[in-house]
């Protein structure tokens, strides 16, 4: 491969990698807590001015390179620091914000005053690196170093005092200060004569959680540069053309996809400094910074539509135009369930929020084509399962259910084509509940039908819906029944009738266990007949009863005629008519209630117990509690026992004075036929 295409290639690289660390530069990364806590980023360029650089980098591109991450960074709050070694420190700054005046340009000076000369001591180069860079942890600010190198350590024949163990027990050194402070090193080795050490660059860049790569074709770098930086940006550099300069002017149409952006930046590449570029904007503050290499303007907070940029190149240069959108937001997560349980579905919800105003970002374009997947990893396992989630246009959900208890750490990764982001990191801590007995523990099984087969989940449940395992702890039952356990089911051969008892015991897979008792009664099927003959049996009863009580009952009818024959008085009484219809629902009725009705005065109290009683089919019934002489017709009727008198029946009764005697006579009334007791008949 020819210099030139070599030189092309690391102008390229170390271009592109700027880009995308600038774009981490430009929005806090990793996770919503660092979004609120980290409020700008420390980028210390670690550079190798050894000798060998002059063939390697011939036309200065590490110096361009921090150029333009210098001119692309938020100036408010990025700080830049830079090491320049070889075989010893040739010139260092501390991190120094770009906010202050001037200080931009100062730094531009200082790197392109540097002088390639000397060896390689890339652990001295380091150490001093991770010196500036550990200053700024815990200020706010978020350290990275990028080490550009073309070789690996080479004392030559200078003599510093040091050797290649020392530098490399140094690299070591800074490894670990890194990973105990959070911060990353990326390495790029600029490779044009095969010398530089992959093996230590790598090893540099994967224990620290950072990447590298070594190139030596463009054709490479795109790919590359994907897979290194997708969990470290949070902005994507967007290729937008990429045309063969004409000499005159050409025009690029360049689509904003939102209008969330705090900026956008259009980066022109191209082999020679561009010899005119235009920017037609509504924005008038928009920025334009030139160099050898690139063109960039800057414009903040866009609206959603398409700009139209123009530029003139030389001609055969290829012009490269990206767009790289800096978007002043944070990504937040949160549980929506009321909380999570295992093995039942846990939601998850995420969204966009703002860090001006910290409310919830609801542009529906900055979500479009976004995807996010909810990380969700055990921290006893480290195993990591990756849940889909749901884009409903202004946010994220999803559900997930946790099949053991333990602590888990829970993100939420969003993944679009403009922009990347992450929520802070939650632990989860997942309990498992022990399984719990059901209120029903009573069981009843009959003899004669054998062995019952019963199902363990109508008694015991798990809140977590985990299998459960079943065992018998103790019973009873040695005499009335034999019992085992297959599987979820409890298996009863009844022996003899009776109550018996049986305790289980139900775990789940982690051990969780409850112990119950069962309660089961043993009945024989001839029982059961017995209960449903005495069931029966008392049914007739109660219809019996109820028909006994409700049935129709017979009423009055005709009436009684009485003559006294004799009276202790010697008072003659004339004849009486009861019309015992008058009466109406009454069913009896005493002897003596008939003699005050018709102002029948003699002294009788025995009468009160000769009771007349309405009978069936129109028949009077007749019972006394006396010791009057009762006679029908001629048939004495003794006391208590009951007579019945139909129509023209005569009753004779001789009071218990001896002397007052009566005849009673049953006879029908005719239709239309008077009473001279009826009061209705008297009033006419």
């Amino acid at each position: 491969m020819c210099r030139r295409n070599i030189f092309k290639s690391i102008i390229f690289l170390l271009t592109t990698c700027l880009l995308f660390l600038t774009s981490s530069a430009l929005i806090p990364i990793h996770t919503l807590a660092q979004a609120d806590s980290v409020q700008g980023i420390d980028a210390v360029f670690v550079m190798d001015v050894s000798y060998s650089m002059n063939e390697t980098d011939k036309e200065s591109i590490a110096s361009e390179v921090v150029n333009m991450f210098m001119d692309m960074s938020d100036s408010e709050r990025t700080r830049i620091g830079f090491v320049a070694y070889n075989d010893r420190i040739v010139a260092s700054e501390p991190l120094t914000s770009l906010a202050q005046p001037g200080q931009k340009e100062k730094l531009k000076r200082q790197i392109s005053n540097l002088r390639r000369y000397g060896y390689t001591d890339l652990g001295l180069g380091l150490k001093k690196g991770a010196e500036i860079a550990g200053k700024g942890t815990g200020q706010g600010h978020k350290p990275f170093i990028i080490l550009l190198s073309d070789g690996g350590t080479d004392f030559g024949n200078a003599y510093t005092g040091r050797t290649i163990a020392d530098s490399n027990q140094d690299v070591e050194r800074v490894i670990q200060q890194a990973n105990k402070q959070g911060y990353r090193i990326y390495t790029i080795g600029l490779n044009h004569d095969g010398s530089v050490n992959e093996k230590q660059l790598k090893t540099i860049a994967t224990k620290t959680g950072g990447t590298s790569y070594v190139t030596t074709s463009a054709e490479e770098l795109p790919d590359i540069f994907n897979r290194i930086f997708a969990d470290q940006i949070q902005s994507v550099l967007v290729p937008i053309a990429a045309l063969t300069a004409t000499g005159g002017m050409q025009e690029v149409k360049v689509p904003l996809p939102n209008s969330s952006m705090s900026e956008a930046n259009l980066i022109l590449l191209s082999q020679s400094p561009l010899l005119e570029s235009q920017l037609y904007n509504s924005t008038k503050n928009a920025r334009f910074y030139k160099s050898g290499k690139y063109t960039l303007m800057k414009i903040p907070e866009p609206r959603k539509g398409e700009l139209l940029l123009k530029f003139r190149g030389m001609t055969g240069d290829v012009v490269k135009v990206n767009l790289l959108g800096s978007y002043n937001m944070r990504a937040g997560g949160e549980l929506t369930s009321k909380e999570a349980t295992k093995g039942l579905p846990t939601a998850f919800a995420a969204r966009l929020y703002s860090l001006s105003n910290k409310q919830p970002l609801e542009d529906k374009d900055v979500y479009m084509d976004v995807q996010a997947e909810l990380v969700i990893t055990n921290r006893q396992t480290k195993q990591k399962e990756r849940v889909q989630m749901t884009n409903n246009g202004t946010g994220f959900s999803a559900e997930h259910r946790f099949r053991t208890s333990g602590k888990y750490d829970w993100t939420v990764v969003m993944n679009g084509p403009h922009f990347f982001r992450e929520t802070a990191g939650s632990m989860l801590e997942i309990v498992n509940k022990a399984p719990v007995m059901s209120g029903q523990n009573q069981i009843g099984i009959v003899k004669e039908d054998g062995e019952a087969k019963l199902n363990f989940g109508d008694y015991f449940t798990d809140p977590n819906g985990d299998e459960l395992t079943y065992k018998i702890v103790s019973s009873d039952h040695k005499n009335r029944m034999e019992a085992r356990v297959e599987g979820a089911a409890l298996y009863l051969s009844p022996l003899h009738s009776g109550s018996s008892e049986i305790t289980i015991t139900a775990t789940d897979p982690e051990g969780g266990t409850v112990t119950g008792k069962l309660y089961v009664k043993i009945s024989s099927v001839w029982e059961r007949y017995w209960i449903i003959g005495g069931c029966a049996l008392a049914a007739l009863i109660a219809l019996f009863a109820l028909y006994v009580l409700l049935r129709p009952k017979p009423t009055f009818t005709g009436r009684l005629e009485g003559y006294f024959l004799n009276t202790a008085s010697g008072n003659e009484v004339p004849v009486k008519y009861w019309p015992l219809t008058s009466f109406g629902k009454t069913r009896k009725v005493s002897l003596q209630q008939l003699f005050a009705r018709l102002d029948v005065n003699e002294p009788l109290p025995e009468a009160a117990h000769i009771l007349f009683e309405a009978g069936k089919n129109g028949t009077l019934r007749i019972k006394h509690r006396t010791n009057c002489t009762v006679a029908k017709g001629r048939t004495p009727i003794k006391p208590n026992d009951t007579a019945t008198l139909e129509y023209n029946d005569k009753l004779y009764i001789t009071f218990e004075d001896g002397i007052t005697e009566i005849e009673l006579r049953f006879k029908a009334v005719k239709q239309g036929a008077v009473s001279y007791a009826d009061p209705s008949a008297m009033s006419r």
